[in-house]
């Protein structure tokens, strides 16, 4: 069994990423400083599908958000 990656290891590369990447919602989480909780009640990005059961939020998105520039 794996232990899971602290926070820092997940979002070290973010900067680096384009903007059309497109990053787990964890991360997204954490760079936006919201919970899971808060995401499901009121998301204010456009998630991805990713795989069948996984989704994502675009970095070009979570970007945006941070700056304000993005409206729910």
């Amino acid at each position: 069994m794996t232990k899971p990656l602290p926070a820092l290891d997940l979002i070290q590369n973010f900067d680096r990423l384009p903007d059309d990447a497109v990053v787990p919602l964890k991360v997204s989480r954490i760079v936006r400083g919201t919970s899971e909780w808060t995401d499901r009640r009121n998301t204010p990005l456009r998630r991805v599908q990713v795989s069948p059961r996984r989704y994502g939020h675009r970095v070009g998105d979570i970007r945006a958000f941070v700056r304000g520039a993005a409206t729910p």
